[in-house]
């Protein structure tokens, strides 16, 4: 695996710009189901996801042993789920209505952090999916990527993601931009961490689908 390659897909610049609007979606768990397959696959692994706190690392024990796994072994689980992403991630419930009643009113494009070297799978499941809007595999801030996506356009931001570290970082970088919290799976709500003044939480799509809007009107 490339471990230098922090970018894949189109380059900011060849982005087309059709609206003054962007809706800039996080992949894993917004748009794909992340959790679900994951506790399928450390299952395989003799391992289960008990979640005291926000974070993997920690929470993933050996069901034998009770001992916890380390990081290095939970990466390697989540390339492999990288690698089987096709088979393994299907969408989130509602998403392909929702981007589809959104797509008239905003431009919409994909930020994930998956390792770039998984985009041509992702690219391809997204596709398959119905789900066709650009998208950019990046290691580099989301917070730094959206502001540059926003040189180019004179309307709103509204930024989707299920981490509120990505969030704040998008808040910092383009500080009108709207966000909203989604996460498919509630495993990890209980702990979750405070978010950027202003976040709006959805529950789902269809509620997420009316909060954009709402924004984008606003």
């Amino acid at each position: 695996m490339t471990r230098d390659i922090v970018w894949a897909g189109p380059a900011i610049e060849a982005i087309p710009v059709g609206r003054a609007d962007l809706l800039l979606l996080d992949i894993d768990e917004v748009v794909l189901h992340f959790i679900d397959p994951f506790c399928a696959l450390i299952a395989e692994y003799g391992a289960r996801l008990s979640v005291d706190s926000f974070r993997l690392t920690g929470n993933v024990r050996s069901i034998a042993t009770g001992t916890a796994v380390s990081g290095h072994e939970l990466d390697k689980v989540t390339q492999r789920l990288y690698r089987e992403q096709e088979t393994r991630q299907p969408p989130v419930e509602g998403v392909q209505a929702a981007l589809g009643e959104l797509a008239p009113l905003t431009d919409i494009v994909f930020l994930t952090a998956m390792t770039p070297d998984h985009y041509p799978a992702r690219r391809r499941l997204l596709d398959a999916c119905g789900l066709p809007y650009p998208m950019i595999a990046t290691t580099r801030s989301k917070g730094a990527v959206a502001a540059e996506l926003m040189q180019r356009r004179t309307g709103r931001l509204v930024f989707v993601d299920d981490l509120p570290p990505n969030l704040l970082s998008v808040a910092r970088s383009v500080p009108k931009a709207s966000l909203v919290h989604l996460m498919a799976n509630e495993i990890f709500r209980p702990h979750l961490p405070p978010m950027p003044a202003g976040t709006q939480a959805a529950t789902g799509w269809p509620d997420a689908a009316a909060k954009i809007r709402r924004l984008l009107d606003g």
